[in-house]
């Protein structure tokens, strides 16, 4: 409580340097980041503030010119809003931390519900071709400025993963140390290589008139192009139609990507994100004082790391592209 009271003071402080209305701050969320809306010119806002402990000043102007380059090339993203001294990054100093601030437009349109039936084929279909879109620009990508977004195992969560996972989680850190390895060991070309959105499922993104207007790019870096697909259909792999709905994913985004993948590929890095998504718990949970709920959701992602991400049906996907 502490902690969101002096983050709310310290987003009242930030939003003066968009002239925001301060009146209108609301409290959003908070995983890596603090998150806020507010009001500007009748227009709502969201400002982000960052710790320097998570990202540096560097790599949160990389995540910038990067949103600024799919929006160049057609892509629906919510642009950063440059501050009154023309910035896009602020920095708020405090007593224990330097944060850096940032301001996003609202992405328009509803969050994507999940209902059986037809719609969710067309809806996979149309997330498909916004990732293949993301990709291909991805390889035109050349950064403006003399910074750079981070590597995959370059991210803090796995370079500071000691710090907090503790040594008795055996299944999770064979798992985790055994991937790692095999990720690190596969080939990187420019067609499956590249800077990614990193977390691409509902939360993400809202859906308008056959078109995602999408947010929220912290967790860009250099990865796999596979992962942002295993990322967004993580979720409905254990759905009966788990594998259509990947079929279609792959649909759309050989609209725009070449597509030449394995089911065994997206398994692996379902499995990888399952892993990490457990790392995110561990840090941001820790494992004193949990919940009952809390126990249970780190119950079940033991059982579910220890069998290996699996589908509903096993069966052959066909290469496509």
């Amino acid at each position: 409580m502490v902690d969101s009271i002096y983050k709310s003071e310290v987003a009242n402080t930030a939003i003066e340097l968009w002239h925001g209305d301060a009146e209108s701050l609301r409290y959003v969320g908070n995983s890596a980041n603090h998150v806020y809306s507010f009001v500007k010119s009748g227009q709502t806002r969201f400002i982000r503030l960052t710790s320097s402990r998570d990202r540096t000043k560097e790599q949160i102007e990389a995540e910038l010119d990067f949103i600024f380059h799919l929006h160049q090339g057609g892509v629906s993203v919510a642009l950063p809003v440059s501050s009154v001294t023309g910035c896009f990054v602020e920095e708020i100093a405090s007593t224990n931390d330097l944060l850096f601030a940032c301001v996003f437009e609202q992405a328009e349109g509803k969050r994507f519900r999940y209902e059986s039936g037809e719609s969710n084929k067309v809806h996979f279909k149309l997330r498909g071709r916004m990732l293949g879109q993301i990709h291909a620009l991805s390889k035109t990508y050349i950064p403006s400025g003399s910074f750079r977004r981070f590597a995959w195992d370059e991210d803090n969560l796995l370079l500071d993963v000691e710090e907090f996972l503790p040594k008795s989680e055996k299944i999770v850190w064979r798992e985790y140390d055994g991937l790692k390895e095999r990720l690190r060991g596969l080939p990187q070309s420019k067609q499956t290589y590249g800077l990614i959105h990193g977390d691409f499922g509902e939360t993400n993104y809202r859906h308008q008139d056959s078109q995602l207007n999408i947010f929220d790019f912290d967790d860009c870096c250099y990865h796999w192009f596979v992962y942002d697909l295993a990322v967004t259909i993580y979720p409905h792999g254990w759905r009966k139609e788990g594998l259509q709905l990947l079929d279609c994913l792959f649909e759309g985004y050989s609209e725009n990507m070449p597509l030449n993948i394995t089911l065994a590929e997206v398994t692996l890095f379902c499995q990888w994100r399952l892993i990490y998504t457990f790392l995110v718990y561990a840090r941001k949970w820790n494992f004193k004082h949990l919940s009952e709920q809390q126990t249970a959701w780190f119950a079940q992602k033991r059982e579910n790391i220890a069998n290996g991400y699996r589908w509903s049906v096993q069966r052959k996907i066909r290469a496509k592209g």
